[in-house]
Order: C-alpha cells, then structure tokens, then sequence
C-alpha cells in the first residue's frame, strides 16, 4: 500500500488510477523535453507524488518510457482491430489502417514518439522490448491480411506488413514536416501505394505458393 502524505504529495489512490497518471505524466514530458532532459524525480514532483512512489511503479527511467509505450501501442492495436472491418473492401481496409495510424500522429503526437521516436538514447536492453513493441503493429497487419484473404501468398504477405509498417512511419515523419499536408492526403499517398501491390493477388486465381 502506497504511504500517504501529510503534504497532500502522494495522497492515497488506487494503484491503477495513480499509474495512469504516472504514465500521462511520463508520456506528457518525454514528448516536450526529450527522454535524456527527464528524471524519474522529474516524473514524479509533475505528478505529484514523491519520488518513491514514482520508483515503485517504473524502477528506472527506461522503464517509465516503456510502461508509456506499452500503453500506446495496446491502445494503437485494439483501434486497428476494432475499426478494421473485414467487409469493407480492399482499399477501405487500408484507408482504415492507416487513417488509425495517421491519426494517432495527429491527435496524439506524444504517443506516436513514443513508439516511432528514435530509440538511440535508450539503452540496449530497451531498444530491443521497444523494437518488439514496434514488430506487433506488423504481426497484427500480417494477421488482418492473411485473414480476410488468405490467397495472398504468406510470405509476400509478411514482406508487405513490413513495408507497410515501415512506410507508414517514414510517411509519418514526413508528414511532420509538411503541415500544409492533411490527414486525407497522408492516407491516400498510403493507399495508393499498397493498394497497387496487393490488388493482382486480389483478382488473380489463388496461387499454389503458400509461403
């Protein structure tokens, strides 16, 4: 059980809301000052709590920035699987996919930093749980193609879920950079280009080759 404090810091709340706000706090100042520029004791006088009870829910600094990742890349995945319906056409899947993707840059840039932000000031053991966290986003496109269209080769189907995963990030730090760009625009250059690769498996007989 969490102490509470005379100061009113660090009164008691549930273990689950006070993480919450620990993780909203954490995400909110990675996103403005840079993960090097934040302390644990920073995470926690912004919440606050003190720093203890900040160690006891992250241990490390590493492990708050993941906590927050893990966070957004859970809430990412059950968008996708919640919006992706399987009725739709091909390229009203994709157009969801990405307008998901797109969407989380927009309304949420802090989240998006946190998963597609660059990992070299984490140390290795981290980069490593966040490059698994960034390998889930491919799994679960690989998983929604090979589903709704299971004569879609699977291996070209894992090559695909790479380069969409891939070019969806790269298009998202474009994007960063074109504000005169809009949501719409990002995910119709996205449809257009895998579309384009996916529709000859669309309208071809099944193949024979289910690698």
């Amino acid at each position: 059980m969490e102490a509470a404090s005379t100061s009113g810091v660090g009164s008691r709340r549930p273990w689950a809301e006070r993480h919450e706000h620990l993780l909203d706090t954490a995400e909110q100042l990675f996103f403005e000052r840079g993960f090097a520029a934040v302390s644990l004791g920073d995470i926690a006088q912004a919440a606050g709590v003190t720093k203890p009870i900040a160690y006891r829910h992250f241990t490390t600094k590493d492990g708050a920035y993941l906590a927050c990742a893990r966070r957004a890349q859970a809430d990412f995945t059950q968008t996708l699987i919640q919006r992706v319906d399987p009725t739709l056409t091909v390229r009203d899947q994709f157009a969801t996919a990405a307008d998901v993707f797109f969407e989380l840059l927009e309304t949420h840039p802090e989240r998006w930093e946190l998963i597609y932000g660059s990992a070299a000031v984490l140390p290795a053991e981290s980069r490593e749980e966040l490059s698994a966290l960034r390998l889930d986003n491919i799994e679960t496109t690989y998983a929604l193609i090979t589903k709704d269209h299971p004569d879609v080769p699977k291996l070209f189907a894992e090559g695909l879920s790479h380069a969409m995963s891939g070019a969806a990030e790269r298009l998202g730090h474009w994007w960063q950079s074109r504000p005169d760009l809009d949501r719409q625009h990002m995910i119709d250059i996205y449809v257009e280009i895998f579309y384009a690769a996916v529709a000859p498996y669309l309208d071809s007989p099944p193949s024979t080759d289910k690698r």
